[in-house]
């Protein structure tokens, strides 16, 4: 049975969840092809870079006019379909929202001769302009599995909804589109998903949600609501992701011995969803005077009056469970996620956690492993963070064999293997 992962990139929460599913599936004698967009990484065996001119005689050539267009492209000469779209259709939409994406692409998939290969096709992550639900649904006849890393698959073009239910029907009005040419346009794109979708037998589609929360949106959507869901976790590598001397993971990362270590971690630190002015807010309210923030991840523009240690990208999940082990609690305040992989992964390591109750982010936090914060209070935030800093509450023995038992990666293969076969 050959599988093909498809995921837009190799990196963010969605890519290195593709990616880890991927490799874990290798290591179990599945024979797996990741495929993405963009590549950022060589570590990754049986991963290939998407070029046109993949199975075609003349390779070079059509991968050279896909190159120009592209350089074109970004420099605003020439215009995909996906970007057309975009500065037509996101001019002047209210700031404060993440991203927002159409189901448009110039790629047409299905000739690319990986999947035409394949027996199952596992789509991740695949919204900026990678799948085109038209060219791509409407003609397969491959059996397809979607993991929903967040809500992009089932509306018309947001990909967290902010408690607004539209996508149940038309998604129409779009609170994300006010100001914009046309708010209505998110209908628009779900009528042309729905379309996409319209002949596809629905056993031919099944959808995967890592957590409950996101299984039940799914259910209810306008477009997925017919097709079989299972709940199934991301892959966490338990043995990365494990207990390390703190004193030599602080030294290691050059942070010092005496401080409590607050992490925070994300793809883009400052980006508004993840809530960082809200952990700011925290600290600043914080009775303690031996607080040391450290953050993981792109930093493109954080003004603060907090300072904190910026540890940088750390693209080595080794070095990511350095960071882990380094601090006396790991600190989540976003304000949209699904199952967030960083959570998993500082339990995994036996860090306590603390998080706003968002999303799926309650099937992670218990009573011994850290505190869940109503969502956006910082002064709730900031008495978790000093509960859990002074409290000897929190065994980090316990926090990771339970997490052990609840994020097996065999379990969680076996689980994804089980539904290819049938």
């Amino acid at each position: 049975m050959k599988v093909l992962h498809i995921s837009t990139s190799d990196l963010g929460g969605a890519g290195i969840a593709a990616v880890r599913l991927h490799k874990a599936m290798l290591d179990e004698g599945v024979d797996s092809h990741l495929l993405t967009l963009h590549q950022f990484r060589a570590d990754v065996p049986k991963h290939t870079r998407y070029m046109p001119g993949d199975g075609k005689l003349l390779p070079a050539f059509f991968n050279l006019i896909y190159k120009i267009k592209r350089g074109l492209n970004y420099y605003g000469l020439l215009r995909f379909r996906h970007s057309r779209m975009s500065r037509k259709h996101l001019k002047n939409r209210p700031v404060g929202f993440e991203h927002f994406s159409f189901p448009v692409s110039e790629i047409n998939l299905l000739k690319h001769p990986l999947v035409k290969e394949a027996d199952v096709i596992h789509l991740h992550w695949v919204s900026d302009g990678f799948i085109d639900y038209s060219s791509f649904f409407r003609n397969s006849r491959k059996k397809i599995f979607w993991t929903l890393h967040d809500m992009n698959p089932f509306t018309g073009g947001c990909h967290h909804s902010d408690d607004c239910m539209k996508f149940k029907e038309d998604c129409k009005p779009c609170i994300q589109l006010k100001g914009t040419i046309d708010d209505n346009f998110a209908a628009v794109m779900l009528k042309k998903k729905k379309a996409a979708l319209l002949n596809i037998d629905k056993n031919q589609i099944s959808i995967i949600t890592p957590s409950k929360w996101m299984g039940a949106l799914s259910s209810q959507s306008a477009l997925f609501r017919n097709y079989q869901h299972h709940v199934i976790p991301n892959v966490i590598d338990t043995d990365t992701f494990n207990m390390l001397n703190k004193t030599e993971a602080r030294e290691s990362l050059g942070l010092p011995l005496y401080k409590k270590i607050i992490l925070f971690n994300s793809h883009h630190i400052d980006n508004p969803r993840k809530g960082l002015k809200y952990l700011f807010e925290a600290i600043k309210l914080s009775t303690r005077n031996d607080i040391l923030l450290c953050a993981s991840g792109n930093i493109m523009n954080t003004e603060t009056q907090v300072s904190f240690i910026n540890l940088g990208y750390l693209n080595s999940e080794s070095k990511m469970a350095q960071a882990y082990a380094a601090a006396d609690v790991f600190v989540l305040p976003s304000v949209a996620e699904n199952f967030p992989n960083t959570l998993c992964e500082a339990i995994l390591c036996g860090t306590p956690v603390v998080a706003f109750n968002v999303g799926g982010v309650s099937e992670i936090i218990n009573s011994d492993n850290g505190i869940l914060v109503t969502l956006k209070d910082s002064s709730e935030l900031a008495k978790a963070i000093d509960r859990v800093v002074d409290s000897n509450k929190y065994d980090n023995d316990i926090i990771r064999r339970d997490a052990l038992k609840r994020f097996n990666s065999s379990k969680i293969i076996n689980d994804h293997i089980i539904l290819y076969s049938k």
